[in-house]
């Protein structure tokens, strides 16, 4: 009795499995769109007042520190996979190599030009915060002696350096391709 009890039992388990339904294989989540962000310093606009240097003096360019912080793209624009978008922000940045203002570039050309029909602001809105946790070794205006006739005045022995405020533009690229991120570099070389 034991022998045909168990033996019940085995073919019902045979016909139990037998009948279920093939399982399905899992499908991982598709991953989230990304974007990438590319940036760099671009030359500023031909109305920009430029610093005049005479053959005494020279002009250091501040340096950024980095790590430095980048826009993280719009979360709420990587759905709807837009063409790359170009944002140009100028920057000012303090003796003290602070960013002490960050705002939208007023250029008109086509450097910082957005695609018709795309909103930028959360785009320019993404740059500025990131830019404006920017710290720079200050710019220096190195100024040595009128007497001075060599062919660097940082390298006079009589020479000072001030550290000078500057403004800086630069153009922010935003894209991705296929929720994948992309980076280029645009702008200036």
């Amino acid at each position: 009795m034991i022998r045909r009890v168990g033996w019940l039992v085995c073919i019902a388990g045979l016909v139990g499995c037998a009948s279920a339904p093939p399982i399905a294989p899992v499908r991982p989540p598709e991953p989230p769109p990304q974007g990438a962000v590319g940036a760099s310093l671009i030359e500023p606009a031909a109305d920009t007042r430029r610093m005049a240097m005479q053959r005494n003096r020279r002009f250091i360019h501040p340096n950024l520190h980095t790590p430095a912080a980048m826009p993280v793209y719009p979360a709420d624009q990587l759905a709807l996979r837009l063409a790359p978008v170009v944002v140009c922000i100028d920057a000012a940045i303090d003796a003290t190599g602070t960013v002490s203002a960050a705002a939208a570039a007023a250029r008109t050309d086509a450097t910082c030009e957005a695609p018709a029909g795309i909103e930028v602001a959360g785009f320019i809105d993404a740059a500025i915060a990131a830019v404006r946790q920017w710290t720079y070794a200050p710019a220096l205006l190195c100024v040595a002696p009128e007497s001075f006739d060599g062919t660097d005045a940082c390298q006079a022995d009589d020479a000072f350096e001030t550290p000078t405020a500057v403004r800086l533009s630069y153009a922010f690229r935003f894209s991705q391709q296929a929720g994948a991120p992309e980076v280029e570099r645009i702008g200036a070389p």
